[in-house]
């Protein structure tokens, strides 16, 4: 009796076993479907690998991502749920964020914050959580605790220019114009090149640009910053002309203005992101020696000129891109000290 009931045993194993090798090999066709931006036919390998192991997590995750990608909000609000609730711990972060998505996208932006907050509550401090957060009260028009949240997202890991990007126009429509004009410069470091990259570029042009009355709010003491001083000698060195030449030879000395100004302004009381990572970084960027390849790298999206310098001297570029990737380089384990302040993020 015993031999039968081990043999039984074995063959209900092997049976499971085989069911979860066909079902793994289904989701991965239905992955590299997705991938290809055939969001329905990996829906029908999703299907079918549940058809062979119900209880599949994974299949049910993949599918709530391409019905995301079809825009059918509802389901993907109801399998990223039903991820949710079976608290698979492998895919929880991510269901979470398909989850927070689905509701934005549903116009429901309040849920979608509560969705992510408790996330943040149940899986901890995790990069896609806080940006989500972050977009999320963005397009609630809650600048303060998108940029929490962003700077958050940024200070577990400074290597994606989303973050940077989206905390640069919080910070600008929280008039603290300083600081958003580090972050756009850093967007710019990480993406130089794209169309957003120009519309960010055309962003910190304007912030030299603005016209401020006295006693703007943007000219008020700020983080131990002298903004009106600040203010003041940067329009000292606005051009007289309005041609590229002119606009980018301002552009590269009100960065030295800032970056060396700000640098000189640092001790050992201040804290927080700008402080600790903004104003270290550009401070070595600027002794670096590659401070005119960097201002031309960081503007090939908005000068033709800037790029076809950057086509023409090879060496320099070779040379500062060692420097940064070897020299200076970008510490996603930085300690930014204490601060109290207040893309899609699915795979």
């Amino acid at each position: 009796m015993r031999k039968i009931i081990t043999i039984l045993v074995l063959l209900f194993t092997s049976i499971i076993i085989q069911a979860q090798t066909s079902s793994e090999k289904l989701i991965r066709e239905g992955v590299s479907l997705h991938d290809k931006g055939r969001y329905k036919d990996a829906i029908t390998c999703y299907e079918e690998a549940l058809k062979v192991n119900p209880t599949s997590m994974s299949a049910v995750y993949e599918m709530s991502l391409s019905y995301l990608k079809l825009k059918n909000n509802d389901k993907a609000l109801a399998l990223s749920s039903k991820v949710i609730n079976a608290n698979f711990q492998p895919l929880l972060v991510d269901a979470y964020i398909v989850k927070g998505t689905a509701l934005a996208n549903m116009n429901k932006m309040n849920e979608a914050i509560k969705t992510l907050n408790e996330a943040v509550v149940r899986c901890g401090d995790e990069y896609l959580l806080h940006f989500n957060l972050g977009l999320s009260y963005f397009n609630n028009k809650d600048n303060k605790m998108a940029a929490y949240h962003l700077r958050k997202a940024i200070e577990i890991d400074a290597t994606h220019a989303s973050a940077f990007l989206l905390y640069a126009y919080a910070l600008n429509d929280l008039d603290q114009w300083v600081q958003s004009f580090y972050a756009f410069h850093f967007f710019l470091l990480l993406e130089p090149n794209t169309e957003r990259s120009k519309d960010a570029f055309g962003e910190m042009v304007d912030i030299l640009n603005m016209k401020l009355e006295p006693g703007s709010t943007r000219l008020t003491p700020e983080d131990g910053i002298d903004r009106e001083w600040l203010y003041k000698n940067i329009q000292l060195k606005k051009p007289k002309g309005t041609d590229s030449a002119s606009v980018y030879s301002y552009f590269v000395e009100a960065s030295k203005l800032v970056f060396f100004t700000i640098s000189q302004m640092q001790n050992d009381t201040q804290s927080g992101l700008l402080w600790f990572f903004f104003v270290p970084t550009y401070e070595e960027i600027l002794g670096s020696g590659h401070f005119d390849t960097y201002c031309r790298y960081v503007s090939v999206a908005y000068f033709p000129e800037s790029l076809a310098w950057w086509n023409n001297n090879k060496t320099q570029v070779d040379n500062f891109i060692e420097w940064f990737e070897h020299g200076q380089g970008v510490d996603e384990e930085a300690d930014f000290g204490d601060d109290s302040d207040m893309e899609e993020g699915t795979n």
